[in-house]
């Protein structure tokens, strides 16, 4: 059964909007953009660049398959990426000239912001951007890292989040209330600066 909503046909609000901050339309282009990214990291398949890209975007940004399919088919039409059958699905990695592209995108963007994070503002942003990169080193070393290197990562946790505490404690903030955020927000623009 469908339901179809007349008066906002393009923006759903509904289960799939994360703490009522909505999703947001990617520009032209951030789709190619972004897989080429994602995969210079790893191969993927579909479904995994779509939950890459959600989690990345701290749930702003999830293209659906009927978007993220056919631009997936386009770039392997266009030879910037290969398709391998991997445990029976098709497995995406980068060609020469997808390797190309994304050198091209780094060339032409004034910032090093991912296009997952473009819907994020200054500071507060730069920091959602890094945490969403350090969230995928981690997942990839619990998923592959050996025991050596989940112990290194636990400890760089561990000294991370000491040292978080301590620009907090700093500007005097306590990181206990998410109420008053005036603080902390001109504590980690300084951050962001950096």
């Amino acid at each position: 059964m469908h339901h179809h909503h007349h008066d906002h046909p393009r923006h759903s609000f509904g289960p799939h909007s994360r703490g009522g901050r909505g999703r947001h339309r990617a520009r032209r282009g951030a789709v190619v953009e972004a897989v080429l990214l994602l995969l210079d990291e790893r191969p993927m398949h579909g479904y995994e660049l779509i939950t890459e890209l959600d989690d990345r975007s701290e749930g702003r940004w999830r293209p659906s398959a009927g978007t993220m399919y056919p631009a997936l088919q386009r770039m392997e039409h266009r030879g910037l990426i290969a398709a391998d059958e991997v445990d029976g699905k098709k497995q995406f990695s980068l060609t020469d000239d997808g390797r190309e592209r994304l050198e091209a995108f780094r060339t032409e963007r004034t910032d090093d912001a991912a296009p997952w994070s473009e819907h994020s503002a200054g500071g507060r942003g730069e920091i959602r951007r890094s945490v969403a990169e350090i969230v995928g080193q981690a997942r990839q070393i619990g998923r592959f890292g050996t025991s050596e290197q989940i112990e290194a990562a636990l400890s760089v946790f561990a000294d991370t989040r000491q040292r978080l505490y301590a620009i907090l404690a700093e500007s005097g903030t306590e990181p206990a209330s998410d109420d008053d955020t005036s603080t902390a927000e001109s504590s980690a623009e300084t951050v962001a600066e950096d």
